[in-house]
């Protein structure tokens, strides 16, 4: 009985163990497929999804602005009295980003600008491609130490108030008078760091808007905003051009809601298209100049912030309404042109706008991007990655990123509630 056991008790032949082996490894390799393929889609999905972030992120901000353009607190498109020192010869100098022309003014004719550049209000402005000098300003701004603008990109200007839940809580007494505000309701709370020494801020109440730079914290309510002749840019005169009144010029009434008088905040913002050798290796990206607190310092200056990497085009298109006698204004768009062929920036009522998003980092499991006509509007097609060979500088070679081209038109709504 034990022999015949052992004689039973062979083992697997040689065949039998590569057979296994064969079967073991095909096993391996469709697992270890399975798991490269999986890490393929995930990262597609996470490139993608970070470009569809990204690419809502930047358009929903410079949509929001855009619609923003030309707000000053008032259906009434009334005269903006600008008291911040940028004013060249008596009259407010169009090229400053400070400046603010809410409607066709004369106080613009300075820099050697024609009437037909003056006639203009500037609550939004352009930089078309390959210019050097915004319309209808002639400004040349940005001129930020380090930055280098994309030629084939167009920029935009906008410029508008922005309420802080403030009214004016008692009588000014004089044109020089401090404004004493409040909160509009007992809902709302206003934090210490509105009021900032520094900031740009307006009062108005539909018969005149006033411009004026702070010129000392107000961190406790009532709110105390001093407009001294001190600052940068700083204010050309301490007088506003009316003293606005509530009725009441006793103690401050808080909650300010029936008060007549608003305060604001004045924003003055470009978008554009620029790089920095030493950031990202040169890749293009969304700026904004603005004025406000840079992330080095505690005071207030115009200056660059880089909001979203991988931006690398721009183009924009103005909705005019055209004043004819058979298409009188109606404010509804008739031509949508380039930033250098608007006739008259008082009647931009919309803007059509396209960018061209790029993932930030590369995929070298993907195929290189060898796509040379993105059509963003009606321009020219782009090529974001021409041949160093006779290219537009700067020069970047193929890559490995994807890359989405994303459009909005947007009504200017401020353009929409008078003629």
């Amino acid at each position: 009985m034990p022999t015949s056991l052992k004689e039973n008790q062979n083992g697997l032949t040689l065949i039998e163990l590569l057979i296994a082996m064969l079967i073991g490894t095909l096993l391996i390799l469709g697992a270890t497929s399975m798991f490269i393929a999986n890490k393929r889609v995930y990262k597609e999905v996470d490139f993608q999804g970070r470009l569809a972030e990204n690419a809502r992120f930047g358009m929903e901000m410079m949509v929001r602005d855009l619609r923003m353009a030309g707000f000053i607190g008032c259906a009434v498109q009334q005269d903006v009295e600008n008291r911040l020192d940028v004013f060249d010869s008596g009259t407010q100098d169009p090229t400053k980003l400070l400046s603010f022309l809410s409607k066709n003014s004369d106080d613009c004719r300075t820099k050697g600008l024609t009437d037909v550049d003056c006639d203009q209000a500037n609550a939004i402005e352009g930089l078309e491609q390959g210019n050097s000098e915004w319309s209808p300003s002639k400004s040349t701004d940005p001129t930020d130490a380090g930055l280098t603008l994309e030629t084939q990109s167009d920029a935009f200007t906008v410029r508008f108030m922005e309420d802080t839940n403030a009214n004016l809580c008692t009588d000014m007494s004089t044109s020089s008078s401090n404004l004493e505000v409040s909160a509009q309701s007992s809902n709302i709370t206003i934090g210490n760091a509105v009021f900032f020494e520094g900031g740009l801020y307006a009062a108005g109440d539909c018969e005149a808007t006033n411009i004026f730079q702070l010129t000392e914290n107000a961190d406790s309510t009532p709110f105390t905003l001093k407009h001294e002749s001190s600052g940068t840019p700083g204010n050309r005169t301490t007088d506003l051009s009316k003293i606005y009144t509530i009725g009441s010029s006793g103690a401050c009434v808080t909650p300010s809601a029936a008060s007549p008088v608003d305060i604001f905040i004045f924003r003055a913002r470009r978008y554009f298209i620029a790089s920095e050798a030493t950031i990202d290796d040169g890749r293009p990206a969304l700026y904004r100049q603005t004025f406000d607190v840079p992330n080095d310092s505690d005071v207030p200056t115009v200056h660059s912030e880089r909001l979203i990497d991988g931006v690398e085009n721009m183009q924009v298109l103005y909705g005019e309404d055209i004043n004819t006698a058979a298409d009188p204004l109606d404010r509804v768009a008739d031509i949508y042109s380039k930033a250098t062929d608007v006739i008259d920036w008082s009647n931009v009522v919309s803007v059509k706008i396209a960018l061209l998003f790029s993932t930030v980092e590369q995929d070298f499991s993907g195929p290189i991007d060898t796509k040379n006509d993105y059509q963003l509007l009606d321009e020219t097609a782009f090529d974001p990655t021409p041949d160093t060979v006779g290219c537009a500088s700067p020069c970047r070679p193929p890559d490995h990123r994807r890359r989405k081209i994303l459009e909005a038109t947007v009504s200017l709504r401020n353009r929409q509630l008078s003629l």
